[in-house]
């Protein structure tokens, strides 16, 4: 399913009425993370791969992080809508996307350790970036719960709202802003900050200066400039 979802949005981008991208689940959690009774029938074959020195398993792990690391790079933002319970791979999906909203009755964790693994998907790796190193291995080395509140005040999550219809609402209203913008300027804003994490700070102004030489030859820039002085909502063309 995750390879599925990771899928689909990717596809989007080549349709140019997809501006956003909100992630939510359905029932009453949005996912508890991986099937464990799926990962148990895996053991056998774990263990017996002994002479392969780990080859398939890191390569089937490989693949799964690259969908996620797609959702990264594609110019399309990427709101997750989060309530109930969400654990492991599910805050691996959540930690891929650009935004992060939570219901206040959100449960949260990554319990990896408690059967003997890291997190893989980016668990390990996005989590200590954005938080501390240290708050990120006091998560993953206790497996403990962690609520929406804690989310919030950590910055894993950008905001909390009391019900999960709430969540939903705000989540659209997010996504109807950033649907006022232009198109080109929001997926140039994703690109620099995403790509430029981890790199120089003259980098990063570099990436700023050579987006910026693209959109001020845009069609969609002239449009902007027009509808301001005209006082009018623009017409973006993608252009």
């Amino acid at each position: 399913m995750l390879q599925e979802i990771c899928e689909i949005i990717e596809g989007l981008i080549n349709d140019p009425e997809i501006r956003v991208v909100i992630i939510r689940g359905e029932g009453t959690v949005f996912s508890s993370g991986v099937d464990f009774n799926s990962l148990g029938s895996l053991v056998g074959r774990f263990m017996a791969d002994t002479a392969a020195g780990g080859a398939p398993i890191r390569a089937d792990i490989s693949k799964l992080q690259h969908y996620l690391d797609r959702l990264e790079t594609i110019e399309i933002p990427i709101i997750c809508a989060m309530h109930g319970a969400v654990f492991g791979m599910a805050v691996e999906l959540a930690l891929a996307c650009d935004f992060r909203l939570m219901s206040a009755d959100c449960i949260w964790g990554l319990p990896e350790a408690k059967f003997g693994l890291i997190a893989d998907l980016g668990g390990t790796a996005r989590l200590s970036r954005m938080l501390s190193p240290s708050r990120a291995m006091e998560i993953l080395m206790t497996a403990r719960r962690y609520t929406a509140a804690q989310a919030l005040d950590w910055g894993l999550a950008a905001y909390v709202y009391p019900t999960r219809e709430k969540l939903y609402e705000e989540a659209d209203s997010l996504a109807m802003d950033i649907v006022k913008m232009a198109p080109l300027a929001v997926g140039a804003i994703k690109k620099v900050i995403s790509k430029g994490e981890g790199v120089d700070l003259m980098t990063q102004l570099d990436m700023e200066v050579n987006m910026q030489s693209i959109l001020m030859r845009t069609a969609d820039f002239q449009e902007g400039i027009t509808a301001l002085m005209e006082k009018r909502d623009p017409i973006w063309q993608k252009k």
